[in-house]
């Protein structure tokens, strides 16, 4: 988004505008609330800091978080990075772009009526708090052939006998279906997502590398709604039309 969108980068060079993770959101219709895993706000004085791991320092901002998540960032990348103006993490006050990130990595059939429960809550929680702000989601699918899941392994690989788990060729692609019943808006009052984004992986969990799938299917078309860089490129014009008076 901040490549994307110019507002956003001028916003964020402004100090107009923060990021908060895992940040608490209210559904005052409902009475319901909920944790929304990155949100895109109005800053409020009091600041937060991102996750550290290994005793990596806290982050203090968006750029931060690949060192203190442990992102595995290239050169280019990693100056491209460097070149963004910085995205405060901050204290929240008005939350105007919030993501809920999911992943379905196994026991696919089993995890499209999880997915479509807990999505749904997520932006009826958003809307709930703030009918104003983008509601956002992205989906991690795994298209391995084979997955060593922890919940059946919940012991140090090699002591027992290892259970592995064996999926469908079209696994995948069902969870993607399922996303297609999740209900989506086109304008402020609706009720749904203002955009929902899918990225598919095939990960086998057995210390081989992880690498991203981009032929379609089991990925998503380039002309589908869940294509990564559409639904960047979607939030960034919604920002950009919504937020300009900020």
């Amino acid at each position: 988004m901040l490549l994307h969108c110019s507002l956003l980068r001028e916003h964020a060079a402004a100090g107009k505008v923060g990021l908060g993770i895992n940040h608490e959101m209210h559904d005052f219709r409902n009475k319901k609330k909920k944790n929304l895993d990155l949100v895109i706000c109005t800053q409020a004085p009091q600041n937060s800091s991102g996750g550290s791991r290994g005793g990596v320092r806290r982050a203090t901002d968006f750029a931060g978080l690949a060192e203190s998540y442990g992102v595995d960032l290239n050169a280019e990348e990693l100056a491209e990075l460097g070149k963004l103006p910085t995205l405060t993490l901050s204290g929240v006050s008005t939350v105007l772009l919030a993501t809920e990130a999911k992943a379905a990595m196994t026991a696919h059939q089993k995890a499209r009526p999880r997915l479509h429960d807990e999505l749904t809550s997520s932006h009826q929680t958003i809307h709930g708090d703030n009918n104003d702000a983008i509601a956002a989601a992205i989906v991690l699918v795994n298209a391995a052939d084979t997955f060593i899941s922890p919940d059946m392994n919940d012991w140090e690989l090699g002591t027992l006998p290892t259970r592995v788990s064996v999926h469908k060729p079209q696994a995948a692609s069902l969870v993607l279906e399922g996303l297609l019943k999740l209900q989506c808006r086109s304008k402020t009052g609706d009720e749904g997502f203002d955009a929902i984004g899918a990225v598919v992986v095939s990960c086998q969990n057995d210390g081989s590398p992880i690498k991203l799938v981009t032929e379609a299917p089991p990925a998503p078309a380039l002309s589908s709604d869940f294509d990564y860089d559409r639904f960047v490129r979607r939030l960034a014009q919604l920002y950009a039309t919504r937020f300009a008076k900020i």
